[in-house]
């Protein structure tokens, strides 16, 4: 029904199109034949775009015989073949069919070049001894090794999988066979790269007057994504965040949620290696109440029959967590109070919950308050996204919550989400006062959440929530900074449960995660020991994943960002 749709609109405005030009036509020309000689003028400009469609060469040529130093004579053969005299209108579509022309030199001069990039004989890719390095494995009470060796396989047999880690240790215990090639880091030190195990890709982090706008006029926004340069707008964008996070030394995001599936498109991309970013998990489409938090760019249901199709769908399109937002957020708030409150039943949570457990697919769900946290909880989600105050009854019910699908429920606090958008001034953050109390609220219960995680044991992961304004994806390693000095733990202890732990809660343990034998390579290269200060993760120099190496790393920041200064509790 939507092809047919689709072509009676293009029929009809090629009908409309027609008639405009036979109206100018026949004020133009006042004779049937210079109505249709128009018509066939137009159809045979487009025919005979020549010189300027010729890539590379063309737009000079076509220059050249503006300027009249070459005569290809298109215009005066298009008029003869037309069997038309010259007019103002005719020279109008001359220059019409020029540009339009010069538009497709452009795009296929692009199209070749990326072509030919591909084409382009790559370096053969060669075993790596990472040396004379302190290595941090990522474990929360191992030791440096000092004068480190990291070996990396990159040249595989068939069904072995490339960039993996074959030995860890000092310089003394370890043999660099002859066919590795040598990276010196001359005594930096190495860590497993971050993983941001809340983030979305869509956004930059920069601030904008998106905060401003209300869900209704986002939806509205987000029609325009579904149109051709809407798209190749946010693939483009969304390319440019991952890479962003890669070279601050993010080498695994989980995706929490993005329009139209353009995460799992992209993901596809690294995956055919032509992308190396981070390794990528994705949600795909977001799942909330009618009218709830992040309808605009989500599915929107509202019974058990609708939750159960678009959890199916989402793992039809290939996802790799389900993600489902049970109560409201800052972001439409109406209300103060309003970001927080419940807007799933505890019996649509449990039915999303068996349909994501069914696929063997983590749920999460973004929940900001306590009584939203203990409804997720009885519905069995594996992970609460946000959190807030954990009271005494819930400690239990996150270590042991039989019906998740590994036995316990983690929290993952973003504290970096609402730090920026609670103590900046509105002037600078764009958001509106209600908004900004909510903010306050959310990010006060955030910083209770992990301090009573960390306090009993709950499992809790580390994530940003970038895209949020004031939450730029080269950001990750200040939400270290903020769990040292809300919990008072090491820097050691923030940096595993922003590496191995994490890696652990969204389902990649086994793969990344920690600097370890048969593990990937999965690495970023600082200038001190971070252990001493956490702002030397600010300073990545270099990043491996998968065992390809990004050298000399460059991320370009926000200019005139405020810095933020964190919330001081009493």
């Amino acid at each position: 029904m939507s092809e047919n749709k689709s072509s009676s609109n293009r029929f009809s405005c090629l009908l409309l199109f027609a008639l405009l030009v036979s109206i100018l036509a026949w004020i133009t020309y006042g004779t049937l034949r210079g109505v249709l000689g128009m018509l066939s003028y137009i159809i045979v400009g487009f025919l005979a775009v020549y010189p300027w469609i010729i890539p590379f060469i063309g737009i000079p040529l076509g220059i050249l015989e503006l300027l009249g130093y070459l005569d290809f004579g298109i215009y005066e053969l298009s008029l003869n073949i037309a069997h038309l005299e010259s007019s103002w209108l005719s020279l109008l579509w001359y220059w019409i069919v020029s540009i339009i022309s010069i538009i497709i030199n452009i795009i296929s001069m692009i199209k070749i070049i990326s072509w030919l990039k591909r084409l382009k004989k790559k370096e053969p890719k060669k075993n790596l001894a990472i040396i004379n390095c302190g290595i941090i494995d990522g474990h929360k009470d191992s030791k440096i090794i000092n004068d480190g060796i990291i070996l990396v396989k990159n040249i595989v047999e068939e069904g072995e999988v490339p960039g993996l880690i074959t030995a860890v240790g000092k310089k003394d215990d370890i043999e660099i066979p002859k066919d590795y090639k040598i990276i010196d880091l001359k005594g930096k030190y190495v860590l497993p790269g971050l993983i941001n195990a809340h983030c979305h890709i869509f956004g930059s982090g920069k601030p904008t007057k998106l905060m401003e706008i209300d869900s209704e006029k986002l939806k509205k926004i987000a029609k325009i994504l579904e149109t051709p340069i809407g798209k190749y707008y946010m693939m483009r964008s969304m390319k440019k965040h991952a890479l962003v996070s890669l070279n601050a030394g993010v080498t695994t995001l989980r995706s929490m949620g993005e329009p139209m599936y353009f995460d799992i498109k992209l993901r596809k991309k690294i995956e055919k290696g032509e992308l190396i970013a981070p390794r990528l998990l994705c949600a795909g489409r977001g799942i909330c109440p009618t009218g709830g938090h992040g309808e605009w760019f989500g599915f929107a249901v509202d019974d058990t029959g609708e939750i159960r199709k678009a959890v199916r769908r989402n793992i039809r399109n290939e996802v790799d967590h389900i993600k489902i937002l049970s109560t409201g957020g800052v972001m439409d708030a109406r209300m103060v109070g309003e970001a927080g409150r419940p807007q799933m039943t505890v019996e649509e949570i449990v039915i999303a919950c068996i349909e994501a457990h069914r696929g063997n697919l983590l749920i999460a769900t973004h929940c900001e308050s306590t009584e939203g946290m203990k409804e997720a909880l009885l519905g069995g989600v594996d992970t609460i996204e946000h959190g807030a105050e954990i009271t005494d009854d819930l400690i239990d019910m996150f270590k042991n919550n039989p019906k998740t699908l590994r036995g316990y429920t983690a929290v993952v606090p973003t504290i970096s989400a609402g730090m920026g958008l609670a103590t900046l001034p509105a002037k600078d953050t764009k958001i509106t006062p209600v908004k900004r109390e909510n903010a306050k609220i959310i990010e006060l219960g955030m910083i209770k959440a992990v301090q009573r995680a960390y306090k009993e044991d709950i499992r809790f992961g580390v994530g940003t929530d970038a895209s949020v304004p004031y939450v730029p994806h080269y950001d990750l390693w200040k939400e270290l900074v903020y769990l040292v000095k809300y919990t008072g733990m090491s820097n050691q202890e923030a940096i595993y449960y922003a590496t191995k732990n994490n890696a652990e809660i969204i389902g990649v343990g086994d793969i990344t995660g920690s600097i370890e034998i048969n593990k990937s390579a999965d690495i970023q290269v600082v200038p001190g020991n971070p252990f001493e200060n956490l702002e030397y993760l600010g300073q990545v120099s270099m990043v491996f994943i998968r065992g390809n190496v990004i050298k000399n790393t460059k991320v370009k920041k926000f200019k005139k960002l405020k810095k933020i200064e964190p919330i001081e509790l009493e």
